[in-house]
């Protein structure tokens, strides 16, 4: 049964359900949970293996050697890199998107089982990690104090992380920077080799000393005692007085004391010490609800007294990124909302018809919203990015459907014959409703059809993250679809149109008319005319700049040291300090709020965070800033790279370290002396270096010393020993740590007189038995796909990626690599080639689902080929708009011009479908075609008219994705240019295209007549 009969037929039936969904919609609304993103599963494995003390190159020997072999046997890895230093290894699977990452997380640690026993004894763990979207922190807390804060563990644990964790919708809080308190025990090296007790029998016996065990169960007539022999120190006095050999306790050769672990890292807020505090969500919890949550607890601990001149600062809160983009987004829907309301009303001059079109929009948005509770989505940046952009087309088929009832009934009325009754109103707004219901089911799907090469083709992330808009829009189209040809006609035959009895041309009408008639009676001329506009699509595809500078945001700035070697923590510290001093002498000229800073021994760098709302040139501003930079003689700091898929860089592999560090000093100053290439530095410099100790087989053999007690006492020294924990202390478990004194990793003179043995009252020091010397080395040896790499990084000042690719191409051809080497151009490079890869095949594909769909309905394989040309023009207009506003092509841009293909082609589809029901003779072809582009002209009008002002908005803000992500313009200026261009030559085009190819079908079946005649004349037999 026809779907707008039996709503007609059922109005109360059909209000409820309606009324139904608007409750369940506004409940779904609730119900969504609130994400930053969608929980998806990032394609990459990452196998950890911490392996302290060590080299970089002895790791990648013993370690990542082995793992990559069996890791590289695994099926769907796309690319596998690794980077080898003195605290371990770290291998990372990159797969395709799409992958499950589950089962290849369960893959790699089977391999990784599988050659456990190659990997050196004293390898503890491996871990194997995978990711998700879902597992970011939704909040960053950093904590600073004027007074110290290293020993604020217990205060902090207690007083702001355990709160934390007990918040409904938290899952795990994590507090670093500041460290519990642990045991040690310092051994003076020479009372231990005058003792003759070897550093590995003394950590032997303190392993053995400190224990619980189950000896299992003591069973008696009338009762069963469970049997536990307990060892565990209870005390310090118990660890001091542990007995060693007669007449010695480790209390006469080591001191044992409550200390703090040695930091390894640091931070700095606003010059002061500082904790960093991590919070991370329930999978499914609302993530304002949970942030809203944890910031009262917050705001609480801040009255405390104890908390008292500690500063709690919010450094990151996905929530209010979620929170100001949708408000932005909400914004800009309303004030587009208010405008194609205008638009409306100015083309209808009629309020109720008005409201009547318009109300579609919100009851779509309410299916929408319910159909995505029900699929099981969440409200998030992307899904509400979809909504948006759906706002204007959901209009588009109550427009038409209303249009065309609206011109049945003014038939009927004008039409002296036709009975003014209720059933042939119903008649009318059934007649209205088939006329163009074809027409709108085929918009709707060339809308929704362009996005399945997104949802089922080539997975990359942009493809993915698409997925989720796709979605969105989809619904929502197919919601409108429904309302279009349910809810509008009832709405429709209940309610009374003041309709003119004569339908007047308007001034408008008459001149498109004119021209029109003017184009269809010159094809030829008409041809050149939009051959030459379509050429005009040269000048401004050369001009448009490609650029990827969507990740950039404005709220805040990198400077990334490039610290040179490996310092103490108070070296790099003071480094820190005086680039901090320099930032807030000028804080209001570089209007700058906040610094926050990371260092460690080897790395270095510091967030400025900007005041908001300020109007300047970020450029601009990083040459202010660089221009006055301090000088470091071991750092040279720059605006940072970023992540390793950001920024540009160029990747050197080959086998030989040595000689990748060669090609570097070649390759840089030749990159250096690029225009517009600024901050190019190499990952690794000659200041990393090593001790290398060689010791003296012999002078060991002769002392009947073995090499690997000598390698014991300088691990002792240097790296310490972790033993058993201490489980005693009012606040939990306690680490307990045994080294020697502090002294002897001061200074590698120091070091040298460390004593190994004493035999016959002689003790014999490093120096005398090992040959000790510095050497230079990597400080990480990174592989890619198992090659050495090296990488070197830059940023862009005034240079496009696309320039700075052709520029850096041109020095790298210079240089003359050995057999065996090479580059390639990675970060920013490899992501935008490959997203632009994808997108351009998408689109080829969209275009052609678009024409399968319209072949389809219109069981006709030429007459689609005219609706197409639209999609042409479209293109056009969206390089003249980038061009006259000046906005690059962008990875949102292309988003736009894919959404676009979809719209573009709803108007020819309109203007085809109504000429294929006349099914004129072909004397009366260009009379017939143009009768019904006037008739046509209004509603084309309208539903550009409010999906272009629906996104004027978001082109003129500055709103981005995510509230610091990309911008929404490039993508709201490419819909608005294509549609607006592609509107004004569809309506002369489309016309002209179907009157040529209505009479290049006309004249082929004559042939095709006249062919087979003679034929069967000439091949008689043939009959």
């Amino acid at each position: 049964m026809n779907i707008t009969r039996l709503a007609i037929a059922r109005p109360v039936t059909t209000a409820m359900f309606f009324v139904a969904i608007l409750l369940f919609g506004l409940a779904s609304s609730r119900l969504l949970p609130l994400e930053m993103f969608p929980g998806i599963d990032i394609p990459q494995v990452i196998v950890e293996v911490p392996y302290k003390g060590s080299t970089p190159s002895e790791v990648e020997r013993d370690i990542t050697a082995v793992l990559e072999e069996t890791l590289a046997t695994m099926g769907g890895i796309e690319e596998l890199r690794s980077s080898s230093s003195q605290n371990g290894a770290e291998i990372e699977l990159r797969m395709k998107w799409g992958e499950n990452v589950a089962t290849k997380s369960l893959e790699a640690r089977e391999k990784v089982d599988s050659v456990r026993h190659l990997l050196p004894k004293d390898v503890e763990r491996v871990f194997i990690r995978q990711f998700s979207t879902a597992d970011m922190p939704v909040l960053n807390l950093r904590i600073s104090s004027d007074r110290e804060l290293s020993g604020a563990f217990d205060l902090l644990d207690k007083q702001l992380k355990r709160p934390l964790e007990r918040v409904e919708g938290v899952s795990q809080v994590t507090l670093y920077g500041v460290e519990q308190k642990q045991i040690e025990i310092r051994i003076n090296a020479d009372k231990l080799a005058a003792s003759n007790i070897s550093i590995r029998e003394l950590t032997r016996r303190m392993q053995q000393e400190n224990f619980v065990i189950s000896a299992g169960v003591l069973k008696t007539d009338s009762r069963v005692y469970q049997v536990s022999p307990k060892g565990e120190f209870r005390n310090l006095d118990e660890i001091n007085s542990l007995i060693l050999t007669r007449g010695i306790t480790l209390g006469d050769i080591a001191t044992v004391s409550f200390s703090l672990p040695e930091r390894l890292d640091g931070r700095h807020l606003d010059q002061n010490y500082a904790v960093g505090l991590d919070v991370f969500k329930e999978s499914g919890a609302n993530l304002v609800d949970v942030s809203t949550r944890v910031l009262k607890v917050i705001e609480n601990a801040k009255q405390d007294p104890q908390f008292q001149g500690v500063k709690l600062f919010v450094m990151e809160d996905q929530a209010y990124g979620v929170t100001s983009s949708l408000r932005d987004l909400l914004t800009a829907g309303l004030i587009g909302a208010l405008l194609s309301f205008v638009v409306l009303y100015l083309f209808l001059r009629n309020l109720k018809m008005t409201l009547v079109i318009v109300s579609s929009v919100p009851i779509a948005i309410c299916m929408t919203l319910a159909a995505m509770y029900l699929l099981g989505y969440s409200l998030n940046i992307l899904s509400m990015m979809g909504l948006l952009l759906a706002v204007g087309m959901l209009i588009d088929n109550a427009v038409v459907v209303t249009e065309s009832v609206l011109q049945e009934k003014q038939l009927q009325k004008s039409d002296p014959s036709a009975k003014k009754t209720k059933a042939g109103d119903n008649s009318a707004i059934l007649n209205g409703v088939d006329k163009v219901s074809l027409a709108v089911l085929a918009g709707t799907l060339t809308t929704a059809i362009v996005f399945l090469p997104n949802i089922f083709g080539v997975k990359v992330e942009l493809t993915i993250f698409l997925e989720h808009v796709a979605i969105a829009i989809c619904i929502s189209l197919a919601a409108s679809l429904l309302v279009a040809k349910t809810l509008l006609p009832l709405m429709l035959s209940k309610m009374e149109f003041n309709l003119p009895e004569k339908v007047h041309i308007s001034t408008l009408q008459q001149r498109y008319l004119n021209s029109l008639n003017w184009i269809l009676s010159k094809p030829k001329t008409s041809g050149v005319i939009a051959l030459i506009l379509l050429g005009s699509t040269a000048l401004p595809l050369s001009m448009v700049k490609q650029d990827q500078s969507d990740g950039e945001g404005n709220n805040r700035l990198y400077i990334n040291y490039q610290v040179e070697g490996r310092h103490s923590l108070d070296v790099t510290e003071k480094m820190i300090d005086k680039m901090e001093d320099y930032l807030y002498a000028n804080q209001d000229k570089f209007y700058i709020d906040s610094v926050y800073s990371y260092f460690s021994a080897d790395r270095g760098q510091s967030t400025l965070l900007l005041k908001e709302d300020i109007e300047i040139d970020m450029k601009a501003l990083k040459k202010m800033i660089r221009e006055g930079f301090p000088k470091f003689a071991i750092a040279k700091p720059q605006f940072g790279w970023g992540g390793e898929n950001n920024g540009i860089r160029i990747s050197l592999t080959g086998r030989s370290t040595t000689e990748l560090i060669h090609i570097s000093e070649q390759v840089i100053p030749l990159l250096s002396a690029v225009e517009g290439l600024t901050d190019v530095r190499s990952e690794l410099s000659g200041a990393q270096q090593e001790v290398v100790i060689r010791i003296d087989r012999e002078m060991a053999a002769r002392l009947d010393l073995k090499l690997n007690e000598v390698a014991s006492s300088i691990s002792m020294a240097l790296r310490g020993s972790q033993l058993r924990s201490f489980r005693h202390d009012p606040n939990g478990e306690l680490r307990i740590e045994m080294a020697y004194e502090q002294q002897w990793r001061l200074s590698l003179e120091k070091l040298k007189q460390l004593p190994i043995i004493r035999i016959n009252n002689r003790v014999y020091t490093l120096d005398s038995l090992a040959n000790i010397e510095i050497q230079p080395r990597f400080d990480t040896i990174r592989h890619y796909d198992r090659q050495t790499a090296l990488s070197i990084g830059a940023n862009l000042d005034d240079l496009t990626t696309e320039e700075a690719q052709e520029k850096i191409t041109q020095v790298m051809e210079t240089i003359n690599f050995p057999a065996g080497y090479g580059y390639s151009l990675r970060g920013g490079f490899q992501k935008q080639d490959e997203d632009e890869a994808v997108m351009a095949t998408n689109m080829i594909l969209a275009i052609a689902m678009i024409y399968i769909v319209m072949a389809a309905l219109f069981e006709s394989l030429l007459l689609p080929t005219a609706i197409i040309t639209s999609i042409l023009f479209s293109i056009t207009g969206v390089f003249w708009a980038l061009l006259f506003t000046g906005t690059p092509m962008s990875i949102m841009a292309m988003i736009g011009i894919l959404i676009l293909m979809g719209i573009v082609v709803n108007n020819g589809i309109v203007l085809v479908d109504q000429i294929n029901q006349l099914n004129p003779e072909l004397d009366k072809l260009s009379e017939t075609i143009s009768r019904v582009c006037n008739t046509r002209l209004r509603p084309v009008l309208m539903t550009v008219g409010t999906t272009v002002l629906g996104l004027v908005p978001l082109a003129m803000g500055d709103t981005q994705l995510g509230g610091g992500g990309p911008s929404y313009s490039p993508m709201a200026i490419a819909i608005i240019g294509g549609l607006t261009f592609s509107t004004v030559t569809s309506l002369y085009l489309v016309p002209l295209c179907y009157q040529a190819l209505y009479r290049m079908r006309h004249q082929s079946a004559i042939r095709l007549g006249q062919a087979d005649r003679f034929s069967r004349r000439m091949l008689p037999w043939m009959n």
